[in-house]
């Protein structure tokens, strides 16, 4: 049987209804935490070498994605390297921060419990069937993680909403405040109409989701990879750096512990061979171009400060990796390359 033809406005109707779908409904607001600061406030504050705060990084799963995914395949760099995509592993970290007046924040939110047996019922059949679960190995879920400190979460840090970013939250306790970049919640397009349901249950157990004001902030000139800059708790301890490009509003932290100073990458670059050779993410990115000038603002700033520990947002550097600790004490590993 022969269908009628769709009125003509129909398909332009269907392709502005679907290029409107945000990637959740979770609320989200201007955040009462941090205040607008600059790139040369952060260069100070790393001058001044340690600082108060105690850092953990802690190894909550293992998997494998598309390299491709992971590297800019079609970077010189890569090309020269004759990389090719393949199945390559990955942790899903977490990390530890806690301050002496405001307690322990967690940067990105490992792995829930929920989903050491496999898909769990957070996920929608699409979202489930695109990813491979099968090589997911909970190694200390985020309860876990939890059971193990001394006090509750004061909040969580995200770097960006990306599902292997989210998928610790529903272990928190109700109400666990979020913070993110401006934007990440607003990302629009056609996948997000089968996403977003997935999305709003895997945050539902958090706050609305607090925006760094980075629109306020300020960096360098543009000439040396301007950066803008909230200081998190006010005292040059904790810094959020703006790193758009892999998603909307992507964001790195930069926190002054007593043993050093650590940046936290997030999926600026996922793996310690795009670090080294400044090779931005690939196809997981939502903005490749602009998410290189990012990678590279920071490749800049650990250039100027080489005595920085950097962690890229899947796999380890030698010189930021732990020894391994018990799961619950807290697990830090190096990932093969």
């Amino acid at each position: 049987m022969k269908l009628m033809p769709l009125p003509r406005f129909v398909p332009l109707a269907l392709a502005i209804l679907l290029s409107a779908c945000s990637l959740t409904d979770h609320p989200a607001g201007p955040s009462t935490l941090g205040q607008p600061s600059s790139l040369a406030a952060l260069q100070s504050a790393l001058r001044a070498g340690p600082g108060p705060l105690a850092v953990r990084t802690v190894r909550s799963a293992r998997w494998q994605v598309p390299l491709e995914g992971l590297l800019n395949l079609d970077h010189p760099a890569a090309i020269a390297a004759g990389l090719q995509d393949r199945p390559e592993p990955i942790g899903i970290y977490l990390h530890l921060i806690t301050h002496p007046k405001h307690g322990t924040f967690m940067v990105d939110s490992g792995v829930s419990e929920r989903f050491r047996d496999g898909p769990s019922e957070a996920l929608s059949w699409i979202v489930a069937a695109a990813l491979d679960l099968s090589t997911l190995e909970i190694e200390a879920s985020t309860a876990q993680i939890l059971k193990a400190l001394d006090g509750p979460v004061a909040g969580v840090l995200l770097t960006h909403l990306h599902l292997d970013h989210v998928m610790g939250i529903s272990d928190l306790a109700p109400g666990t405040a979020l913070f993110a970049g401006p934007g990440e919640t607003r990302a629009r397009g056609f996948e997000q109409l089968f996403t977003r349901g997935t999305f709003n249950r895997l945050l539902q157990n958090g706050s609305a989701i607090s925006e760094w004001p980075f629109d306020a902030a300020t960096g360098s000139s543009a000439a040396s990879n301007a950066i803008a800059v909230v200081d998190v708790f006010g005292d040059a301890s904790l810094f959020a750096l703006a790193t758009p490009g892999h998603t909307p509003g992507h964001t790195a932290y930069l926190a002054r512990a007593a043993d050093g100073m650590h940046l936290y990458l997030g999926d600026a670059t996922h793996t310690a061979w795009g670090w080294e050779h400044g090779v931005e993410p690939g196809t997981f990115s939502a903005d490749v171009a602009r998410s290189a000038g990012s990678l590279a603002a920071l490749k800049q700033l650990a250039q100027e400060h080489p005595a920085l520990k950097v962690y890229p947002g899947h796999q380890q550097l030698p010189t930021s990796a732990r020894a391994a600790d018990a799961p619950a004490a807290g697990v830090a590993h190096s990932d093969e390359p």
